[in-house]
C-alpha cells in the first residue's frame, strides 16, 4: 500500500513537472540585468556588478510562488594594466549608470545563485560562469560565455500539510528522500555597442530527465531558450528613452514576448513599463542611490484567467556597481600633500 501512495506521489510530481512547462524563474529585470538569463552578459561595462532580487507572486495565498536571486559578474585580469574603470569617484548620492565599453577583449566570470518555489515544490541552484568577449570592429564587441552549476529539485516539507500528522508513507517515503540532485549548464552569446545590445542564451542545457529515488517519471527538465535586446536612445542633456524585449521559448509552453521601455533622468532614475503577450503587464521605477547602490522595485499585475487569484506580484532589486576608485585615493593624496606644502 506505501508503495502504490508512494508512485501515486512521484505520478504528481510527474504531472507538475509536465504543467510547469515554463520551468524557470522569471524575472522582470533580466531586460536590465541580461546576465541573470545570459552567461555571455556580464562584464559588458567597466565595473563588477552584484545584485540581490527577491520576487512574491500571489500574496495573502499559502504557497504563492517566491524567487531569490543572487547574482555577480566582473572582468578579470590576464595581464598587468587594470580593467575595472573608475566609478562615481565622487561619491554622488545619485549618479550615473555605467555605460557598455567595448573595443577591446575581456575576459568576465560570474556565478548566480537562485531558489524558487511554488507550493511544496523548490527548486534551488548554483551556477558558475566565464565569458569571453572580443571587439567586432571599433564600435562593437561580441560575447560567448558558459555556466556550468548543480541544481536540486525537492518536495519542500515546510509547505507540506499533511491531513494526519503521523502519515507513514510520508515519512518513509516523501518526508526522508523526495529530491534530485543533477548537473546543469547555460549558454549564450551577446552583441553589443555602448548603447544597445542584442543577446540569445538556452538554460538547462543537459536536459536532465526527472527521477526520484530510482523511480523514472518520463519528464524532463527542459531547455529554455531567450533572447533579448534593448537600445538607449538620448533625449537631450537628462532625459533617455530606452525600449527593449525579451523573448521566451520553451516546449510545451506558448512562445512569449515581454516588451516595453523605461524613461531616464539624468540615468541615474528611471521609470519603465512592459507588456507580457496574453499575460501580465508591469511597472517598474527604480534609482541609483549613495555609495553606488542601486535600488528597483516592480509590480507586476495578471491580466490572462489568474487576474482574479492573487494580488498582484512584487520583485525588488538591490544591488552595487564596485569600480577601481584607486585613482580617486591618489588624486586625494596628493592634493593634501599639495595643501601641507603651500602651509
Amino acid at each position: 500500500m506505501n508503495r502504490i501512495i508512494y508512485l501515486l506521489t512521484i505520478s504528481f510530481i510527474a504531472l507538475s513537472l509536465n504543467g510547469m512547462a515554463q520551468q524557470e524563474a522569471y524575472f522582470l529585470n533580466n531586460v536590465n540585468n541580461p546576465f541573470i538569463l545570459n552567461p555571455a552578459a556580464g562584464g559588458l561595462n567597466g565595473v563588477a556588478q552584484i545584485e540581490l532580487t527577491s520576487r512574491t507572486q500571489w500574496l495573502g495565498y499559502n504557497g504563492g510562488p517566491r524567487s531569490f536571486m543572487l547574482t555577480a559578474n566582473s572582468q578579470i585580469r590576464t595581464k598587468k594594466e587594470q580593467v575595472l574603470s573608475a566609478f562615481n569617484k565622487e561619491d554622488k548620492a545619485l549618479f550615473s549608470s555605467p555605460t557598455n565599453t567595448v573595443g577591446k577583449t575581456k575576459h568576465v566570470v560570474g556565478g548566480k545563485a537562485m531558489n524558487d518555489a511554488i507550493g511544496p515544490f523548490a527548486k534551488s541552484s548554483f551556477h558558475g560562469s566565464y565569458s569571453i568577449h572580443l571587439p567586432f570592429s571599433k564600435k562593437l564587441n561580441f560575447g560567448v560565455g558558459i555556466g556550468i552549476g548543480w541544481s536540486n529539485f525537492r518536495i519542500d516539507q515546510d509547505r507540506v500539510s499533511l491531513y494526519e500528522e503521523n502519515d507513514l508513507a510520508y515519512s518513509n517515503f516523501l518526508g526522508a528522500s523526495s529530491s534530485q540532485n543533477f548537473l546543469d549548464a547555460n549558454a549564450g552569446i551577446i552583441l553589443y555597442g555602448k548603447r544597445f545590445s542584442a543577446g540569445i542564451s538556452t538554460t538547462q542545457v543537459f536536459k536532465n530527465k526527472a527521477s526520484f529515488d530510482g523511480f523514472e517519471t518520463g519528464n524532463y527538465y527542459d531547455r529554455h531558450f531567450f533572447g533579448t535586446m534593448k537600445y538607449a536612445i538620448s533625449l537631450g542633456d537628462r532625459f533617455g528613452f530606452e525600449p527593449a524585449i525579451m523573448a521566451k521559448y520553451t516546449k510545451n509552453a506558448p512562445f512569449s514576448i515581454d516588451a516595453g521601455a523605461r524613461f531616464t533622468y539624468n540615468s541615474s532614475i528611471w521609470l519603465g513599463g512592459y507588456y507580457r503577450t496574453g499575460n501580465s503587464i508591469a511597472l517598474q521605477i527604480g534609482a541609483n542611490i549613495i555609495k553606488n547602490f542601486y535600488v528597483s522595485y516592480g509590480y507586476e499585475m495578471s491580466t490572462g484567467i489568474l487576474r482574479t487569484s492573487g494580488n498582484g506580484t512584487h520583485e525588488i532589486q538591490l544591488g552595487i556597481y564596485i569600480g577601481n576608485n584607486k585613482n580617486k585615493n591618489v588624486e586625494d593624496g596628493h592634493r593634501l600633500i599639495e595643501e601641507e606644502e603651500t602651509k
